[in-house]
């Protein structure tokens, strides 16, 4: 019995139809199961609270300081600061700055308020006003141990992990094509949700929010 070319074509047709649907990978998860959750912006809301509120007993205990110093200086209490007190105040000072942005980098932008102060020292010296010098180095000395504090405390974290990488892109979603929601740095702490493939989901102890390549962490 001679079987129709039409009904042979049809046949090749499923078979082929089948041989691919058989290789085909099962398709990706849904876009909705890679947005971060309810719960892990919470998260790291709250671990950006607390960092401002170690940031205002910080503040209030310099704003103290301050007032302590003005009411020294009113009284001449300063008034036996020489010159080589205050530039031996502030070769100290650059040191504990430099060793802290040695070995936190990713506390960048902390540090630069230290480099500020220790500018000012520096135009005090210059205009003879030594004891203002000692002050705003004795500032630059706190931003310094403050950074070195913060750093430690995210550091001995529960599973924290850290940037393995000099630039890392935390992006918005696991894709080289999503948008960079910033820049994280060599040795910044991060904490991990969760991991989609190559890519892990984390926040910054700063609050932020985004996706890493699961490589340049460890």
């Amino acid at each position: 019995m001679r079987v129709p070319r039409r009904f042979l074509l049809a046949t090749s047709l499923a078979l082929t139809f089948q041989s691919a649907c058989a290789s085909t990978p099962p398709p990706p998860p849904p876009a909705k199961a890679l947005v971060p959750d309810a719960k892990v912006y919470h998260r790291a809301e709250t671990g950006r609270a607390s960092l401002l509120e170690r940031e205002v007993e910080r503040l209030r205990a310099d704003l103290s300081a301050a007032e302590d110093a003005l009411v020294a200086a009113e009284s001449g209490l300063r008034g036996n600061r020489t010159r080589a007190d205050a530039i031996s105040a502030l070769a100290e000072a650059h040191i504990d700055v430099d060793r802290a942005r040695e070995r936190w980098p990713w506390l960048e932008t902390q540090l630069a308020e230290a480099d500020e102060k220790l500018l000012e020292a520096e135009r005090q010296i210059e205009a003879g006003n030594f004891g203002a010098a000692v002050f705003f180095t004795w500032r630059a000395q706190r931003i310094a141990e403050r950074s070195n504090e913060e750093a430690r405390l995210a550091g001995s974290t529960p599973g924290v992990l850290k940037i393995r990488s000099a630039r890392v892109n935390l992006r918005e979603g696991p894709s080289t094509k999503a948008s960079v929601v910033t820049v994280l740095t060599n040795g910044m702490p991060v904490f991990p949700e969760r991991t989609v493939e190559e890519w892990m989901l984390v926040r910054t102890a700063s609050g932020r929010v985004g996706w890493v390549h699961a490589s340049l962490v460890r």
